[in-house]
């Protein structure tokens, strides 16, 4: 992988949840919404989400999300070579939310944020496999976003479709005889299409002088489009370096942008869904979190055991996306405490 001697892989994973549960019902009661149960889930796939707390913030999950991931590595927070926050809900402008996180951690490396919305994590993953080939040992990537706060709740078509988590991982370097095994990532693409950049966006202050900014997605349809277009060009993509077919691929972790979307997205692959995880029915499209959220909940309920080809995926605001392959590693968790 980039030209290393040595595996890279994923040594730790976490997540976190807002702490307040929201129901359909309860969004429609709280925010008067004119529309009909049934058809939230006919149309969107979601039967709740989570939503931070008032006095949480987006470092605040990312911090929850960093310390399950690094208790289940077996590292310190002064362990860390480097932390990279995924986010288009910062804490702030300006500094990084990744800064914050590193001070709530008590570490002492670089720390900076990405943006790229649902792809964000992906991203920043990138990012992270090129730190750990040229000289990082252990890399925190944490994907977090707190996207109830740019909701406008009058608008039907993203109230419901959107929850607050963060989801982490320590990307580290492994050992060099496991080479020959054939472990850890073996490929990764990225791609970006700026033409299509407002088809979601949320203003701020290098447009506007903006206060109280709200998701825009004026056309909904062709960013639908985009997704289930997008999606099978990007695996093709990736499949092609890697040199491997559809049927290599054991565990496919893709955004979560919408339930019934994702579902025909899985009906275009021909993939059934014992190949994924599936959690937006749950939390909703928690934006760069979604992708190591799906992939740690994946990972407890025991469904990746080492050796497993498994494929990460997201398209995103910008127009931006990418893939990542990896062989799986990190043992199941009830093996991992009998290790412990």
């Amino acid at each position: 992988m980039y030209g290393c001697d040595f595996p890279i892989t994923i040594t730790g994973l976490g997540k976190a949840y807002g702490r307040n549960e929201m129901s359909n019902k309860a969004l429609i009661d709280r925010y008067g919404i004119r529309i009909k149960e049934f058809f939230i889930d006919r149309f969107i796939g979601a039967k709740t989400r989570y939503y931070a707390a008032e006095d949480q913030t987006t470092s605040d999950l990312a911090t929850e999300a960093a310390r399950q991931a690094l208790d289940r590595a077996g590292l310190t927070a002064q362990d860390l070579d480097r932390i990279i926050v995924a986010t288009s809900t910062p804490d702030y402008l300006s500094p990084s939310t990744a800064c914050v996180v590193q001070a709530k951690l008590g570490a002492s490396c670089p720390a900076y944020d990405v943006g790229n919305a649902c792809s964000g994590f992906i991203y920043a993953l990138d990012q992270a496999l090129r730190s750990v080939a040229t000289g990082d040992k252990n890399v925190l990537v944490i994907g977090a976003d707190l996207r109830s706060r740019t909701l406008d709740y009058t608008d039907r078509k993203t109230v419901f479709l959107y929850g607050d988590g963060a989801g982490a991982a320590i990307i580290s370097r492994g050992n060099p005889a496991d080479m020959e095994k054939e472990l850890g990532f073996s490929a990764s693409v990225l791609f970006a299409d700026g033409t299509k950049h407002d088809a979601v966006y949320v203003e701020s202050v290098g447009r506007n002088q903006c206060h109280g900014a709200t998701l825009t997605m004026p056309d909904g349809e062709a960013v639908s489009g985009d997704v289930i277009g997008g999606t099978p060009k990007l695996i093709d993509s990736i499949r092609s370096e890697a040199e491997l077919e559809m049927d290599d691929i054991d565990f496919f972790v893709f955004h979560q942008p919408n339930g019934m979307m994702l579902r025909k997205l899985f009906e275009k692959l021909g993939l059934g869904e014992e190949r994924t995880h599936i959690n937006f029915d749950r939390v909703g499209n928690t934006v760069a979190a979604t992708v190591p959220i799906a992939l740690t909940e994946a990972w407890e309920a025991g469904r990746l055991e080492p050796g497993k080809c498994v494929l990460l995926g997201a398209v995103g605001a910008g127009i931006t996306g990418g893939a990542h392959i990896l062989n799986w590693t990190m043992a199941k968790p009830n093996e991992e405490r009998k290790a412990a």
